[in-house]
């Protein structure tokens, strides 16, 4: 049997006496790491600015409800209303509307995350 015939530009890379093929490699390895860093950026850039907008959104919508919520809690304890009127109800069921929407936001981002990391 004949013996396989190596790569003589091979060989002279590996031995380290091609030195263009060495900076080639070089090069090569460079633009990926340097590819690989720039997209961890952007997506820490992504992950940073999607929690600015959730935090956001949630103080938007706190800063709306929390006069709602001062009314009825005035009423229920400075009144004498009770809890089964109808304004007493109609801010229960706002309340946990927005507890339920709070806890799938959480629950998205979560599972977005974990994607995003499975990715990388």
């Amino acid at each position: 049997m004949s013996e396989p015939v190596p790569d003589r530009k091979l060989v002279e890379a590996l031995s380290g006496l091609h030195a263009d093929a060495d900076l080639a490699l070089v090069q090569r390895t460079r633009r990926a790491v340097m590819e690989a860093a720039h997209q961890m950026r952007v997506a820490e850039t992504r992950r940073r600015r999607q929690a600015g907008i959730v935090i956001l959104t949630f103080l938007g919508l706190v800063l709306l409800l929390t006069p709602a919520v001062w009314t009825i809690a005035d009423d229920l304890f400075n009144n004498g209303e009770h809890f089964q009127d109808a304004p007493a109800m109609t801010m229960s069921l706002i309340v946990t509307l927005f507890s339920t929407i709070f806890a799938a936001l959480i629950v998205y981002l979560r599972t977005r995350r974990t994607r995003d990391e499975e990715e990388s």
